[in-house]
């Protein structure tokens, strides 16, 4: 069996604890309990998360941010947590917010309250009882395969690594765990401790020498003086190079039988979501930058000698025709593709460019000088206008790191479909269009109450049957016209004077000038969710 978050419920330590939100996630399964003390997004880094851990907290750093709360919990639902137990609600946390519920109910991702007003219930009593049933688990589950399949089959599509995969098998086994292909080169690895740090490149250097002797479990010397353990297993792949599977174990605790259980594991994965190692190129490059795998994307970037601190603006290219085959798809890119590494060239970006999903994706440097690239983004769109009408650019300008850009893709994810649907005659949008997109999202998920406060600013232009056009002006002048009177006009058919007039009677009608802020920005958000919830029905 497995320990899932309905188990721990029944345990003493949380009989009286409440599920406030989140219930079809309790079948979810624990593999872990840690404390987020310090509850920010801002340091929850890729690297916070091992996924299946169910966290504890007080929310006392975000305790008066309701909106801080709601993007932490996102942010460990993304990161494969399973649920978040909440303490001391009244004393620090004046109360959950329903904002909170919301979210949680959303993304299926259980939280549990402790008893309000109360200080006496500890972290350690959870802790302590939570790991007593998992490590109880583990010792009667002598085939954790299945367990293990399980557990992959819940993360999401951008969790499905390598790296994923050896971090929740090192977890298992209590050891460091590398993966190389034949020649001993870097595919993937974790750490045990997972703050532990190793030189994975000299590790490899002796283990291809240490392991040539016929002995199974040499103990050698490998950094600090520390001594180790050092277990080898191949791993047969089907339509791939074989790999081999290195465990590295100081307590010299671990089980033949776990550790070919691991390799088992690995194999499965690679042959079920057809994980692919064979690839690494460019394409390859683009998977390690948006899944954020650092020590490959760093392996990789050498061998293609690509300075990756180079990259400050990414691109993405979306094709938003429905219906389309993945056959049709795939031929489309290949043509984006190479006419994009023409343009680029002809401009001399330092760039690549490659497919990353149904997607195209360009990384390049920014240049020295602002004017040169000023104009880029439209001059490449032109070059698809007339043979790919339904092609869409995302672009992101001020990239500092890898992890923004993996985080941008991840808002392109979440975003695109509603910030289309907003500016749907847009063929570039950028990073403020998705966050405004996200916003208005996050006010759909709050509910009728909360749309209709923001949408009743149109009322008075829907008093008589014949201005039902003028909502449709408002919104095209606001959302696609950039407040131009002839541009509006050129996208209504009808004459800039036309387009002037309505405006005016729509200034009448509302009896505020909607060129002023704030007012500006209330309407703006009005007619967007207004076409927003009137296109997705």
């Amino acid at each position: 069996m497995s320990v899932t978050v309905s188990d721990c419920l029944k345990l003493t330590s949380l009989q009286e604890s409440k599920v406030l939100a989140g219930h079809k996630g309790l079948n979810n399964i624990v593999t872990a309990v840690s404390v987020l003390e310090y509850a920010d997004c801002s340091i929850l880094a890729d690297g916070f998360f091992i996924g299946n851990e169910i966290i504890i907290t007080a929310f006392v750093s975000v305790k008066d941010d309701v909106q801080e709360q709601c993007r932490v919990i996102r942010r460990l639902a993304e990161g494969g947590e399973v649920g978040i137990i909440l303490y001391y609600v009244g004393i620090f946390l004046p109360k959950v917010d329903q904002k909170i519920i919301d979210v949680a109910n959303e993304l299926n991702f259980p939280l549990i309250c402790m008893p309000t007003d109360r200080f006496d219930f500890r972290y350690s009593d959870v802790i302590s009882e939570i790991y007593e049933f998992i490590f109880k688990d583990q010792m009667e589950e002598t085939y954790f395969v299945s367990g293990m399949l399980d557990r992959i089959a819940q993360l999401q599509e951008i969790q499905l690594t390598i790296d994923t995969v050896l971090r929740m098998l090192s977890d298992r086994l209590r050891c460091t765990l590398i993966l190389c292909n034949r020649r001993y080169e870097y595919l993937g690895s974790a750490s045990w401790p997972m703050a532990g740090r190793w030189n994975y490149k000299n590790i490899l250097e002796k283990v291809s020498q240490l392991l040539l002797h016929p002995n199974n479990n040499p103990r050698v010397t490998i950094i600090n003086d520390v001594e180790v353990y050092l277990s080898k297993i191949s791993v047969v792949l089907e339509n791939q190079f074989d790999v081999e599977l290195i465990a590295i174990d100081e307590t010299g605790r671990l089980k033949q039988s776990d550790f070919s259980q691991a390799a088992e594991v690995v194999q499965l994965f690679v042959s079920i979501w057809k994980y692919d190692f064979g690839n690494e190129g460019r394409d390859a490059l683009v998977q390690a930058i948006l899944r954020d795998e650092p020590t490959r994307m760093r392996y990789i970037a050498k061998l293609m000698n690509f300075d990756i601190a180079s990259i400050n603006v990414m691109w993405v290219l979306i094709e938003t025709e429905k219906n389309l085959t993945s056959e049709d798809i795939n031929c489309r890119n290949m043509r984006r593709i190479i006419m994009s590494k023409m343009f680029l060239q002809e401009n001399r970006k330092l760039a690549f460019v490659d497919k990353y999903e149904d997607n195209v994706i360009i990384f390049m440097n920014k240049s020295s000088s602002p004017e040169l690239d000023s104009s880029l983004d439209t001059e490449f769109i032109k070059l698809f206008n007339d043979k790919d009408p339904n092609l869409v650019m995302v672009t992101f300008q001020e990239l500092e790191t890898t992890i923004d850009a993996r985080e941008a893709y991840l808002l392109i994810e979440t975003t695109f479909s509603a910030a289309h649907l907003i500016y749907p005659k847009c063929n570039i949008l950028g990073e403020h269009e998705l966050k405004f997109a996200q916003n208005c999202l996050l006010i759909v998920d709050q509910g009728e109450k909360a749309i209709n406060k923001i949408i009743d600013l149109l009322k008075p232009l829907r008093l008589d049957d014949d201005e039902t056009d003028l909502i449709k002006t408002l919104s095209v002048f606001l959302l696609d016209g950039q407040k131009n009177m002839e541009q509006t006009g050129a996208q209504l058919f009808v004459h800039k004077n036309t387009v002037k007039y309505r405006i005016n009677k729509i200034k009448q009608k509302l009896g505020y000038d909607i060129y002023k802020m704030p007012e500006a920005y209330a309407l703006y958000m009005a007619v967007a969710l207004n076409r927003l919830l009137n296109m997705q029905d």
